[in-house]
């Protein structure tokens, strides 16, 4: 094996840029192995090679070469055991994060296929819902006021998704019909819920009497409630959002599921 090769010779082993390799020793995380004294031509040995793995590594996994300097030593060693071991937990959270955007794409799809059959649904019907797990909070702010409603809801995903509960698009308002005045709560529905949390609520697998409505300013959610449900005490009422495989931009196309029994 030839002890020096030329920095095309070099870039080439790996299919690399020579243009890179030259920014590689600008950035002083890959000096050449020797600079020939009169034409200043760079010279890479083969054992070079793995350090240019690493660095390839590195810029893959998003990690900037001004970071890899903190992982050379005094004597211009590169700690490629560190930096593989730092690289494999950063591959590790992104499986985690790829697996859980695939969860949340499934769990799209399948709320897309069953909400499909009552696309378009006029009246009252009734469909078997599975169980699901929601983080809800009380809404005390002014109901008429659009942008303080937006802002809860929000404000409650965030809180779900800084907890990784992982929430996904069905989420709505529940309505309790038994308090005086009625009370609202905001709910997002969760696919990982904490136990531990409070705000947690499991609502069980059950059939509901459901009825279809384009949620506006102008909707007097109480009197429809009234004039189409029978509820029952101490059982809120629960408006949801569709997810249809096609929705206008503007749409605010809401389901409201009433418990049967």
């Amino acid at each position: 094996m030839k002890k020096y090769l030329t920095i095309s010779e070099f870039a080439g082993l790996r299919n690399v840029n020579i243009n890179s390799i030259r920014y590689y020793e600008k950035q002083k995380v890959l000096l050449p192995a020797w600079i020939d004294p009169q034409t200043k031509y760079r010279y890479y040995s083969p054992e070079q090679l793995p350090v240019l793995d690493t660095i390839t590594l590195c810029i893959k996994l998003g990690i900037p070469l001004k970071e890899l300097k903190k992982y050379i030593d005094k004597n211009g060693k590169l700690d490629e055991k560190s930096i593989l071991e730092n690289g494999k937990k950063v591959l590790q959270e992104r499986i985690s994060e790829i697996q859980l955007g695939l969860e949340i794409t499934q769990f799209n799809l399948n709320s897309m296929k069953q909400n499909q059959e009552y696309t378009d649904q006029k009246g009252i019907y009734t469909r078997q819902i599975e169980e699901r797990f929601i983080l809800q909070a009380p809404f005390c702010g002014d109901w008429n006021d659009l942008i303080q409603k937006e802002q809860a809801a929000m404000r409650l995903f965030h809180d779900a998704q800084a907890q990784n509960m992982a929430p996904v698009f069905p989420a709505g308002i529940l309505i309790r019909c038994d308090t005086e005045p009625v009370s609202y709560s905001f709910f997002v529905q969760v696919l990982h819920p904490l136990e531990q949390n409070e705000q947690i609520l499991c609502i069980p697998k059950s059939t509901f009497s459901c009825m279809q409505i384009e949620l506006t300013t102008e909707t007097n959610i109480e009197k429809v409630l009234h004039e189409n449900f029978q509820i029952q005490n101490g059982q809120p009422a629960i408006l949801s959002n569709m997810l249809l495989n096609k929705l206008h931009f503007n749409s605010r196309h809401s389901e409201i599921q009433v418990p049967i029994g």
